[in-house]
């Protein structure tokens, strides 16, 4: 019997389809369970994410509880996890916290979540085998000290937070306006937490990105700026969420699109532009969207902030975590019933997903404009490309299955090592340092470093059974990884549409050496030696070992 990882490599999946048949790969998720609801498409409106009151001025409490929510009728009431932010209840997904660039904003998350989980639990990979809920909120994409960022190497497992312990970070916020997002990041359960609930967004506003309309930049704001996030579920009979288990699974794929909570919804708009901050915030599903017959997105910015002028594209890929703030014109699509799909991925970007979801949303264009907004979209913006200058060093950093003896993977690596083997890269402040990322491994990872934005600036072919073969030779003798520049197969690949602009996820694709350029910066005041980690977003492979430490040294 051909291994999942063969076909990979056979080419008998990719694309994010599965082309062979499927008792030939490992079972869907959803094949464990006896019964599950079927959610119908387009009958429930989008929800828009509610904005979190502040305690004080730049201060918020944001408390972890379970509720019950209506995602959909036809599920009833469904237990989540949900962030309160005091005035609302909690919300899932929570509410979005708006700030100024500049302004510091102090927030302290308390856990006030059960004690055992809401979901199947395999303690097996938990330090100790302790199954006591814990909470570790990350700002994902922020620029703060180690001991602000929520990350499980400066916050350890003993540490993090239990039922009525308080996190308490500040956030200085001295980035461009962006799309970010906080979210749930205890070791060994951020796919757990995410799942059932812990993502928000954060926003961060400045004088040119106001959000209002009209704006300095001539784009859509007010109720025509709409945060997505979108995320994939599986609901049981009863309705409540489903994940498998109690063992780990390489991958979770649920059946129904849920966007902003709801699934499958619908959005009401004008024959006018919209700004869609987009959002994947799914555990493990990749997205290739387009909107079906209708008009191309404008893409304005990607996870660090704007770019200098808009791109035109009618698809855009989007892996977990990344963000794509578009610009989308309905004028000229009145009355017309137009559907978010996520098609076919690139054929170098791969995906074991099934089942497949082609459908995520649907958009209802009206025949009338209450407020005509921006007249065109503007040719210039307010942010920039990357520009680091020359890097001080590169690192060669591999990306690894580890497989059983049927060639199933029980846990993925970084490096040939595990999450907490000792710290193995250090970077001195203020250091440019690029960092190749070269995937022996069959699926597409989207990695995600904690601190930076950088800027993706090659892909290129490698032979990776040559490679391998090097590796364990250096490896033998204690050396460090290889040199992939014998190994490249040929020249530069063109870059992906989810390349552009400042990072803080790529997707490094398989037989891929993925090139990023980052620089190391602290946050003004912060020193000393800073703990951070980089990780694959892929939630079920970073609880399980794709994740390593890496420290700042001021």
């Amino acid at each position: 019997m051909l291994t999942r990882r063969q076909l990979l490599r056979r080419g008998a999946v990719g694309a994010g389809m599965v082309a062979a048949p499927s008792a030939l790969l490992r079972a869907a998720p959803a094949a464990a369970a006896p019964r599950f609801t079927k959610v119908p498409r387009f009958t429930v409106p989008l929800p828009i994410p509610a904005t979190a009151t502040a305690v004080a001025p730049g201060t918020y409490h944001i408390t972890q509880r379970q509720t019950e929510q209506v995602l959909h009728p036809r599920l009833g009431q469904t237990t989540v996890w949900g962030y309160d932010d005091g005035t609302l209840g909690p919300l899932y997904p929570g509410p979005t916290i708006e700030v100024q660039r500049g302004t510091p904003t102090t927030v302290r998350y308390e856990n006030r979540l059960p004690t055992g989980h809401l979901l199947p639990l395999d303690t097996s990979i938990v330090p100790e085998q302790d199954a006591t809920v814990r909470a570790l909120t990350h700002l994902h994409g922020g620029f703060v000290a180690g001991a602000d960022d929520g990350n499980p190497y400066e916050t350890e497992f003993e540490d993090e937070y239990r039922q009525g312990d308080v996190q308490t970070v500040m956030y200085p916020n001295e980035q461009p306006a962006a799309t970010l997002w906080y979210h749930d990041h205890a070791v060994a359960i951020t796919r757990l937490n995410v799942y059932a609930g812990l993502a928000a967004f954060y926003l961060v506003r400045d004088a040119d990105d106001t959000g209002a309309e009209p704006n300095p930049i001539g784009i859509p704001g007010g109720a025509y700026e709409i945060p997505i996030v979108i995320q994939d579920r599986t609901f049981t009979g009863d309705g409540q969420l489903f994940y498998p288990g109690l063992d780990w699974e390489p991958e979770f794929f649920g059946d129904t699109a849920v966007v902003n909570g709801a699934p499958f919804p619908f959005l009401n708009v004008e024959p006018r532009k919209y700004r869609f901050r987009l959002l994947n915030g799914s555990n493990s599903r990749f997205y290739n969207l387009d909107i079906a017959g209708g008009p191309p997105f404008h893409h304005i910015g990607s996870e660090g902030g704007m770019f200098d002028a808009p791109v035109q594209t009618s698809r855009l890929v989007i892996l977990p975590a990344e963000r794509a703030d578009v610009v989308v014109d309905f004028a000229g699509f009145e009355g017309r019933d137009l559907v978010l799909r996520n098609v076919k991925l690139p054929a170098d970007v791969v995906s074991p997903a099934s089942p497949n979801l082609p459908v995520i949303m649907l958009f209802r264009v009206g025949t009338t404009v209450t407020d005509p907004g921006p007249a065109t979209i503007p040719a210039d913006l307010p942010g920039s490309l990357p520009d680091f200058g020359t890097p001080a060093r590169e690192r060669y950093i591999t990306l690894e299955e580890v497989l059983d003896e049927t060639g199933e993977p029980i846990r993925s690596e970084i490096d040939g090592l595990r999450f907490h083997d000792p710290v193995n890269i250090q970077v001195p402040a203020g250091d440019i340092e690029d960092w190749l990322l070269i995937n022996l491994s069959a699926d597409t990872h989207p990695i995600h470093l904690h601190l930076p934005q950088f800027q993706v600036t090659s892909r290129r072919p490698f032979d990776i059974a040559r490679y391998q073969a090097a590796l364990d030779t250096a490896r033998a003798a204690g050396e460090p990884n290889p040199d992939p520049a014998p190994f490249y197969t040929g020249g530069p690949l063109p870059l992906q549409t989810d390349d552009r602009g400042f990072k803080d996820t790529v997707s490094a694709n398989p037989g891929v050496v993925t090139r990023i350029r980052s620089p190391f910066d602290l946050p003004t005041g912060v020193t000393g030696t800073q703990k951070y980690v980089f990780h694959c977003h892929i939630l079920e492979h970073e609880d399980n070992d794709m994740m390593r430490p890496y420290e700042v040294l001021d």
